[in-house]
C-alpha cells in the first residue's frame, strides 16, 4: 500500500502542471467553454473496422489525455473547439486531428505494417513484431471474458497448439489438463508455466490481471529456457501501469449455473425388472415392483433417484472486480482487487448449523508499480496475492486432504441403487407431536445412503493463501553503447494451506416391515451416530525464490541492420513445507545461463539463435550440466522492392530447429543415488518365529543417467491479405525425443530390486500441423471478425522397455495411452453360432453375449487377440472458431470450440451388475439390451447376468467411447452506453452484458459429458452458467 500511494504521489505533478499550464494559458478564452464542459468523444477503429482498445488519446495543448475502452471509444473534456488530439498505440501508426464543432471525432488507426514494431512478447522479454520468427501465439484480456473460475480453462480453443481438457466441472479441483502440441514424452508432458517471467500457477489468477497469454511452442522460442522448456512455455504478462490520468473500472456480475449432460438412472421398478431377468427368476414379484413403481410406500418400497435428492437444478455464482490504472511520467501503476464466489449444485440441510454444499470464495489482489528512479534508471515493484476459501462436504475416505469430495458424492448416487434404502425414516414423535426423522440404511448389505454421506457427516475447510512477489529493476546503459540495457529480478513467493476437517457419523436405520401392535414402521438399527463434529487440523505448503540476471541489446546500423542479443544467468530454490521424506523436504534448486543472438537485414531477412545452458540435481557430476541450442532463419518476402502483388501486404516464410532437454524422471529424486529405507523385507527370528522388519535399497542409483533429449522442426508461413483484412497463419511441427527417463520394466525379479531403475531407454516422436485464421470486414457500420484456429498433432513410441510379445500387442508403434482391446463383431444370436465360432477363453458365453474376432487365427480368442482400437485419451484434433459483431454501442460474440479423434475406454459400474446382481444402479440405457423375448443384435448392452460376466466386460471396440465434441464455449451480448449525462456523474461508459457458457454440446456420445473421459460417468458434470453484469470506467 505503501508503494501505491508513493507511486500516484509521484505521478500527480505532471498532471497537476499540465492543467495549471492549461489553466493559465486559457484563463479568458476557456473559461466559458469550461462552464460548459465540451466534451469530445468517439471511436478508434483499424482499417477493417474493428475497433482498438488501449490508444492513449492525448490533446497536445494541454498534455492530458484518456484512452480508449475494450470497444473503441474513448471521452475527454476538451478546453475549446479546435484544439488537436493525438491518437498512439503500439503496432499503429499515430494519428492526430483536430476536434470538429459537432465535438465528434471518429479515428483510423493504420497499421505499422512497414516498421512493425508491435512489442511481441517472446522468451525472457519482447521483440518487434516483425523479428519474431519462433512459433508463438498469444491471446489478449478480451478473448478470456467468461465466467470461468479457473483461467486454464477459459484458453480452451482460444489458441492453435494448446490442447485444453476440463475433466470436471467440481469447484476448486476444475484445473484443466493442458499440453502444447500433444505428448512429447512418455513421462510428464505439461509445459511451463510463467507469470511475469516467474514459474508458478495461473489457475486462480483474476481475468482482470491478465493483459496477455502467450505460448511458446518451438525449440527456438523456448531454447533459453532450457531444460524447463521442453514441453512449451505459456507466457502470462499481467497488466501494468500506463502514463494517463488515472481511470477506475468497476465490474459486477452474477449468475446462476445447473448440470448439465447427467447421467440419466433407471427408475425402481425397471430395475426390479433388469434384476429379475439378470437373475433368471422373480426375485421381486410382480406386486413389489408395483409398489415401487406407484410410489405406494416410500420406506416399504423406497424408489429413490440419489441425483435428485442430493443434486440441486441451479447454483449461483458471483464476481466483483474493481482495477485503478495511471501514471505519469515518474510513476505507472495498475492496482486490482476482485471477489468471486462460485457455488457447487449440493443441497444444503436446513437442519444443520453448517453448510452441505459446495462453496469457493477467493480474493484476488495486484498491485503492479513501475518507478522512473532517474532517466535512465526504473524500479518495478509487483505483488499479487490470492486467497482461496474453500467449503466443502466431508470426504467419503478417510483423507482429509483437498480433494474430490462431490466427485466421490456423485459416484456414490449411482453407486446406490434406487431399491434398496429410503433416504429418511419416521422415527416417531417427540413430547410435542413433531414427527422425528434418521438416515435411511439397507437391511440386509453395507451399501451407505449418499444423502447421509452429504447431509449427516460433517464438512471440510480449506484455506490457501499465494502471495506473489518480485522486484526488477531495469538500467539503461546507453552511456557505455547505445542499445545496451541490464535487467536484475528477484521473487519470492509464499504458498500456504489449512485444513480443518470437523467429521461426524450420523445413525442410521433399516426398515423391517411394519409393526403389527402399533401399525408403526418396525426399525433395526443399523448404527449409532454421534451428533458431535469432531475436529482436524491439517497444513502444508512452499515458498520458493528466484533471482535473474539480464543484458538486453539492440540496436540499428545504417537503418537496415537490425542487431540484438541477450545474455541472463537465472536461479530458483523451491521448498516443499510439507514434504513426506527427508528426500523431498530438500530444496529443489535450478541453475542455468541463456543467451540470444538476432540480426535482421532491412525487415526482410530474418536469423536468430538461441541457447539455454542448465544444470540438474538428478545427474552425477560431470552428467549435470547440458547445453540446449536453437537457431531460427526468417523471411519477410512481401517487403522486397520487387514484390508488386498489391492484395498480398505480408507474407513470411520462417522456420527452426533446436534441442530441447528433461530431467523430469518417472519417479523420485537424485537418480544417481541409492536410497535405502526400513520396512522392505525382514526375516523371522527365534523359537516363535518373529518377524523383524529389515532395511533395504528402495530406489538403486544408476551413474550413466542423462538428460531426455528432442530435436525440434517447425516450418511457418504467415499472411495477410486484402490490407490485412485476412491473415492466416499456417506451421508444420516434427519432433524427435530420445533418452526418455524411464522406469526399467523387464528386469526379472530374481534382481531382488523393489523397484525397477531407471533408464534412458524411452524413445517417442509427435508431429502435427496447426492454422489459425481471421477475416475482418464491415458492412457500413457494422464491424464484423470471423476467427478460428485448428491443430492436429499425433505421438508414436518408437522405443519403450517392454516385455516381448505379438507384434500387433506391443505398445511400441502407437501412440502413448494408445487404447487397446477385442474386436468385437456384435451379440452371438444362438447356440448353434456360438459352437462354431472360435473358442472365447472369457468364462461361459451364451447367447446375447459379445462374439470377438480371432484376430490371430489360431482357433481361440484370448489376451493374443488384443489390437490398438479407437484413439489416445488425449485428443489429436482440437479447434475452435468464433464471430464479432459490433454496431456503434451493441456488441455480440459467440466462440465454439472442440475436439475429435480421441477415445476413452468403458468398465467398472458402467455395466449393469458389474458386481453381481444388488450392487449399484443401472442407466436408463440399460433396458436397450439383448434378452430372449427381445434378441436384437444391434442392442446397446449385451445379455444381463447376476454375476460379473468377464465375457462381456473385455476391453473392446464395444467398451470404448468416441470422444468427439464440438460445444458453444461461450456467447456474450453487450451495448455500452455514453454521453454527457454519464459524464455528469463522472462515468465514462457503462456497459450492461450477457454472458454465457458451456450452452451446447454436440457429441456422439450421450450417456455423459464426453470431455470428462470417465469410464463409468462418476465424475462431477460441468455446469452451464448464464451470468449478467455491468462494467461502468470512470
Amino acid at each position: 500500500m505503501f508503494a501505491l500511494l508513493l507511486a500516484i504521489t509521484l505521478s500527480v505533478p505532471s498532471f497537476a502542471f499540465a492543467a495549471d499550464e492549461a489553466s493559465e494559458s486559457n484563463a479568458y478564452s476557456a473559461a466559458p467553454a469550461r462552464a460548459e464542459r465540451l466534451i469530445a468523444k468517439g471511436k478508434v477503429i483499424d482499417p477493417n473496422g474493428q475497433p482498438v482498445a488501449g490508444v492513449a488519446v492525448i490533446i497536445d495543448e494541454t498534455k492530458t489525455g484518456t484512452v480508449t475502452d475494450g470497444n473503441g471509444y474513448y471521452v475527454i473534456d476538451v478546453p475549446n473547439v479546435g484544439v488537436h488530439l493525438t491518437f498512439t498505440c503500439l503496432g499503429y501508426k499515430p494519428q492526430t486531428a483536430v476536434v470538429p464543432k459537432s465535438l465528434s471525432l471518429d479515428i483510423y488507426m493504420e497499421e505499422d505494417t512497414l516498421e512493425m514494431d508491435a512489442a511481441v512478447v517472446v522468451g525472457m522479454g519482447h521483440q518487434r513484431k516483425a523479428s519474431v520468427i519462433g512459433a508463438i501465439s498469444s491471446v489478449s484480456r478480451d478473448a478470456l471474458k467468461i465466467p470461468q473460475r479457473n483461467l486454464t480453462n477459459a484458453l480452451a480453443g482460444k489458441i492453435a497448439g494448446a490442447v485444453v481438457v476440463q475433466r470436471t466441472g467440481e469447484p476448486g479441483l476444475d484445473n484443466a489438463e493442458f499440453w502444447i502440441r500433444g505428448i512429447s514424452s512418455l513421462n510428464s508432458s505439461a509445459p511451463l508455466v510463467l507469470v511475469d517471467g516467474v514459474e508458478r500457477s495461473m489457475s486462480d489468477l483474476s481475468i482482470e490481471e491478465i493483459e496477455t497469454i502467450s505460448v511458446l511452442k518451438d525449440a527456438s522460442a523456448t531454447a533459453v529456457y532450457g531444460v524447463r522448456a521442453a514441453n512449451g512455455v505459456v507466457l502470462v504478462t499481467t497488466r501494468k501501469g500506463i502514463a494517463q490520468k488515472a481511470t477506475i473500472d468497476v465490474k459486477i456480475e452474477s449468475g446462476i449455473s445447473n448440470l448439465v449432460n447427467m447421467p440419466k438412472l433407471l427408475d425402481g421398478a425397471n430395475y426390479m425388472r433388469l434384476y429379475n431377468e439378470a437373475y433368471g427368476s422373480e426375485f421381486y414379484s410382480p406386486e413389489q415392483i408395483r409398489m415401487t413403481e406407484t410410489h405406494a410406500d416410500p420406506y416399504l418400497y423406497p424408489n429413490v433417484n440419489w441425483f435428485d435428492e442430493l443434486f440441486t437444478k441451479f447454483s449461483t455464482n458471483s464476481q466483483v472486480s474493481v482495477n485503478v490504472r495511471g501514471g505519469g511520467e515518474r510513476a505507472r501503476y495498475y492496482v486490482t482487487a476482485s471477489y468471486l464466489r462460485d457455488n457447487g449444485n449440493l443441497y444444503n440441510n436446513p437442519d444443520t448449523d453448517y453448510n452441505t454444499n459446495i462453496n469457493i470464495t477467493r480474493y484476488n489482489f495486484r498491485s503492479n508499480i513501475d518507478m522512473s528512479l532517474t532517466k535512465t534508471t526504473t524500479l518495478s515493484l509487483e505483488i499479487g496475492a490470492n486467497m482461496t476459501d474453500a467449503h466443502q462436504p466431508r470426504p467419503i475416505t478417510s483423507s482429509y486432504n483437498f480433494q474430490s469430495q462431490a466427485s466421490e458424492l456423485f459416484s456414490a448416487c449411482y453407486q446406490q441403487d434406487p431399491i434398496t434404502t429410503p433416504v429418511r425414516v419416521p422415527l416417531g414423535y417427540n413430547e410435542f407431536g413433531e414427527m422425528q426423522w434418521g438416515w435411511g440404511a439397507p437391511l440386509s448389505t453395507s451399501v451407505g445412503n449418499p444423502a447421509e454421506r452429504l447431509f449427516g457427516s460433517g464438512y471440510n475447510k480449506t484455506y490457501r493463501t499465494s502471495v506473489m512477489s518480485q522486484i526488477i529493476l531495469k538500467q539503461n546503459l546507453d552511456f557505455l553503447t547505445k542499445g545496451l540495457d541490464f535487467t536484475a529480478s528477484f521473487s519470492y513467493d509464499v504458498n500456504t494451506v489449512s485444513i480443518q476437517s470437523r467429521g461426524k457419523y450420523s445413525s442410521l436405520y433399516a426398515v423391517n416391515g411394519v409393526d403389527d401392535e402399533t401399525g408403526l414402521y418396525s426399525l433395526v438399527p443399523k448404527r449409532e451416530g454421534d451428533e458431535f463434529l469432531g475436529y482436524i487440523y491439517s497444513n502444508t505448503g512452499d515458498r520458493a525464490d528466484e533471482f535473474k540476471a539480464q543484458f538486453n541489446y539492440e540496436r540499428v546500423f545504417n537503418e537496415r541492420h537490425r542487431v540484438g542479443a541477450m545474455a541472463m544467468y537465472y536461479q530458483r530454490s523451491f521448498n516443499n513445507l510439507a514434504a513426506g521424506s527427508s528426500i523431498l523436504a530438500l530444496p529443489y534448486r535450478k541453475q542455468g545461463l541463456a543467451f540470444r543472438a538476432t540480426y535482421s537485414y532491412d525487415d526482410r531477412y530474418f536469423i536468430e539463435y538461441n541457447m539455454g545452458y542448465n544444470g540438474s540435481e538428478n545427474f552425477k557430476s560431470g552428467e549435470r550440466f547440458g547445453v540446449f541450442p536453437a537457431g531460427a532463419i526468417g523471411y519477410l518476402i512481401s517487403n522486397e522492392p520487387f514484390w508488386k502483388v498489391k492484395w498480398i501486404n505480408h507474407l513470411k516464410i520462417r522456420g527452426s530447429i533446436g534441442l530441447v532437454g528433461s530431467d523430469v524422471l518417472a519417479a523420485g529424486r537424485f537418480a544417481y543415488l541409492s536410497t535405502w529405507e526400513s520396512g522392505l523385507g525382514g526375516h523371522y527370528f527365534g523359537p516363535n518365529a518373529t518377524w523383524s522388519a529389515g532395511i533395504g535399497e528402495a530406489q538403486e542409483g544408476v551413474l550413466g543417467l542423462t538428460w531426455e533429449k528432442g530435436l525440434k522442426k517447425d516450418l511457418g508461413l504467415e499472411l495477410k491479405m486484402f490490407d490485412s483484412m485476412v491473415s492466416i497463419d499456417l506451421d508444420y511441427f516434427h519432433e524427435k525425443r530420445w533418452d526418455i527417463l524411464i522406469q526399467r520394466s523387464s528386469v526379472p525379479g530374481i534382481a531382488g530390486l523393489n523397484q525397477q531403475p531407471l533408464a534412458n531407454m524411452g524413445r517417442m516422436t509427435n508431429h502435427g500441423f496447426e492454422a489459425t485464421a481471421e477475416f475482418n470486414h464491415h458492412i457500413g457500420k457494422v464491424n464484423y471478425r470471423i476467427y478460428g484456429n485448428f491443430s492436429f498433432a499425433r505421438n508414436k513410441i518408437t522405443e519403450k522397455d517392454e516385455a516381448p510379445t505379438d507384434p500387433w500387442r506391443m505398445r511400441t508403434g502407437h501412440p502413448l495411452n494408445q487404447q487397446f482391446g477385442l474386436i468385437a463383431l456384435g451379440l452371438f444370436e444362438d447356440q448353434d453360432e456360438i459352437d462354431l465360432s472360435p473358442e472365447q477363453k472369457f468364462g461361459t458365453v451364451r447367447p446375447g453375449d459379445v462374439k470377438y474376432l480371432d484376430y490371430n487365427g489360431d482357433g481361440v480368442v484370448d489376451a493374443h487377440d488384443e489390437v490398438a482400437i479407437g484413439y489416445s485419451r488425449v485428443p489429436e484434433i482440437n479447434y475452435g472458431f468464433g464471430l464479432q459483431i459490433n454496431w456503434k454501442g451493441l456488441d455480440f460474440g459467440a466462440f465454439f470450440r472442440g475436439q475429435a479423434h480421441v477415445s476413452y475406454s468403458l468398465g467398472g459400474s458402467f455395466f449393469p451388475f458389474a458386481n453381481g446382481v444388488g450392487k449399484g444402479n443401472l442407466f436408463a440405457k440399460a433396458m436397450d439390451r439383448w434378452s430372449e423375448e427381445n434378441p436384437n443384435p444391434n442392442a446397446f448392452y449385451p445379455r444381463l447376468s447376476a454375476s460379473a460376466s468377464a465375457n462381456n466386460q473385455k476391453a473392446s471396440t464395444r467398451t470404448i467411447y468416441d470422444g468427439s465434441l464440438l460445444r458453444l464455449s461461450d456467447l456474450e451480448v453487450g451495448y455500452t452506453f455514453r454521453g454527457k449525462h454519464l459524464k455528469s456523474w463522472g462515468c465514462q461508459s457503462l456497459r450492461v452484458y450477457f454472458v454465457g457458457s458451456n450452452l451446447l454440446l454436440f457429441s456422439p456420445w450421450d450417456m455423459w459429458d464426453p470431455e470428462s473421459g470417465s469410464t463409468n460417468g462418476s465424475n462431477y458434470p460441468l455446469a452451464r452458467k448464464f451470468n449478467l453484469g455491468v462494467r461502468i470506467s470512470f
